[in-house]
């Protein structure tokens, strides 16, 4: 049964009411954002039948009276103090149910509740204060990974977002969940040419609305959340457009979703080192990227060695792992590490070709991409471990 109490009833045990005046009561209503202080659901309209429809019910944290039945009554608040905004919290009904059983108002103590209040008001007036010019355009990129297909809430990158001030605008969304969903292309887990060429040219299709949108101001900059394997991130990284600014936000390792660098990390610098200077002029560039792991040369393919001048980059004073990465400081750190290893490859006029064989975090591989120059450096080939191999294999070459 949905109530309709107006905005300035407070409700009691046994459904009883007493008046609020208007000013308190929309007070806290504004405050609350009309949501539930508990459970955040939407109070103007009835979630059955979408009619407006005041659902929600101004609940005291210390009960309107001292008798024996009211909630948290014995707490010693002035009782000419308990119809004000401190002592009122917005609810919907079934929650306040809960907070005004008598078994549980152990759990559910004013200090608690006070608590409650405060978070719920702090996060809406956080939130209601992020401006259009404080937006930033989601493209979240899934995949399957080793024929296991991932997801990505919503509500993982919102949380993401805001936590460092960024309101999410979601105008890349197609027709589907995501902005860019690979999942149902074949040939994922056996490392199939197909598939790499069918996601590059997905990517390329989905951000073909790009440019229009930053035309318009629509987009003004990107916030990239990716879950896939390593050479689609490092095209996705090839295919974003250099001119809107763009932020690449991790997965964090452990249970729990959670998107975006850790409150304190270290940032870690990296190096480049030539392995083989090859017989003469090289004709091709080969980079391993050991950086999550290493990678030894015995796991490179063949014919990546032939003719080949064969750099590694790899962390600083640091052994490769997993948890290496952990700033946005240290992406940079790589670019220009990277970045340098391109400007060493192009004093050799003869290469025509840049092998690239990664182990490598997902900011990173994006990163890879990002520094590459289609249209001015050689074409760069992508090797890729399939189902867990030890050795490499060639994966896709970089759009142009």
């Amino acid at each position: 049964m949905t109530n309709k109490a107006p905005l300035n009833s407070a409700i009691g045990p046994n459904n009883t009411t007493r008046s609020i005046r208007d000013r308190v009561s929309r007070r806290v209503w504004v405050a609350a954002g009309g949501r539930c202080t508990f459970c955040n659901r939407w109070l103007l309209d009835d979630e059955i039948t979408g009619q407006p429809v005041f659902i929600g019910q101004l609940a005291h944290i210390v009960g309107w009276d001292t008798t024996e039945g009211s909630p948290r009554g014995s707490d010693p608040m002035s009782v000419d103090c308990r119809n004000e905004a401190d002592n009122l919290m917005l609810i919907c009904y079934d929650q306040h149910r809960v907070i005004d059983s008598k078994s549980l108002w152990d759990v559910y103590t004013a200090d608690r509740l006070r608590e409650f209040k405060r978070q719920h008001e702090h996060r809406i007036k956080m939130l209601t204060a992020l401006a259009h010019q404080d937006s930033t355009t989601v493209l979240r990129l899934v995949d399957t990974i080793h024929g296991s297909p991932v997801q990505l809430a919503q509500s993982a990158v919102n949380e993401a977002l805001v936590s460092v001030g960024q309101y999410p605008s979601y105008a890349l969304l197609g027709t589907d969940e995501y902005e860019i969903d690979l999942r149902k292309l074949p040939g994922e887990k056996e490392g199939t040419s197909l598939h790499w060429i069918a996601a590059v040219e997905c990517i390329r299709d989905r951000l073909g609305r790009l440019g229009a949108l930053v035309a318009d101001r629509t987009v003004v900059s990107i916030a990239v959340f990716p879950l896939a394997r390593i050479p689609i991130l490092i095209a996705l990284g090839a295919m974003l457009d250099d001119t809107v600014p763009t932020v690449v936000y991790p997965k964090r390792r452990g249970g729990k979703e959670t998107w975006g660098w850790p409150d304190v990390g270290t940032d870690q610098d990296f190096e480049w080192n030539v392995l083989d200077s090859g017989s003469g002029a090289p004709t091709q560039a080969t980079v391993l990227f050991s950086i999550s792991g290493s990678i030894g040369r015995e796991r490179i393919p063949a014919e990546t060695n032939v003719g080949a001048r064969v750099y590694e980059i790899s962390p600083a004073d640091a052994t490769p792992n997993f948890d290496l990465v952990d700033t946005a400081t240290s992406v940079d750190l790589f670019s220009r590490c990277w970045r340098a290893v391109i400007a060493d490859i192009e004093t050799f006029p003869g290469v025509d070709a840049v092998n690239v064989i990664a182990a490598v975090p997902t900011t990173i591989a994006v990163a890879i991409g990002r520094s590459v120059n289609a249209s001015v450096h050689p074409p760069v080939r992508i090797y890729d471990r399939v189902d867990h191999e030890a050795s490499y294999s060639f994966a896709l070459e970089l759009p142009r």
